[in-house]
């Protein structure tokens, strides 16, 4: 018997390659298994795609940080980090404009009074 190396599909007659994927038959003994089939492995690589995506929402980055923290950890990692990032963004902008806010509201205030004094 022969059977496909890459996706464990039984060879049919004296064919050499595989009619599903075609790659090369491999001989086997009755008294062996037939490889089992193992689906590829997905790349588990940092994204910076992900991370500038996360970056802008955040919700986002932690949402597929929950999803993809055990299977692909590196792009998780990458994915919290963006949310990280895009939080600590978010809450230094929103200080940084209450501040200006309440100063352009001082100046605005003590420049309208200055004209009740006239």
């Amino acid at each position: 018997m022969k059977y496909c190396a890459r996706c464990g599909r039984e060879f049919e007659g004296e064919s050499i390659f595989c009619s599903e994927c075609t790659a090369a038959a491999q001989h086997a003994s009755p008294y062996q298994q037939a490889p089992q089939y193992q689906p590829p492995t997905e790349v588990d690589a940092p994204n910076t795609g992900f991370t500038v995506l996360a970056v802008f929402f955040p919700i986002v980055g932690l949402i597929l940080w929950l999803i993809w923290k055990d299977k692909t950890p590196l792009k998780a990692k990458s994915c919290l980090k963006g949310a990280i990032i895009g939080i600590v963004v978010s809450a230094v902008l929103t200080i940084l404009f209450s501040i200006l806010g309440v100063i352009l509201g001082f100046i605005g205030a003590a420049s309208s009074s200055m004209y009740y004094y006239y």
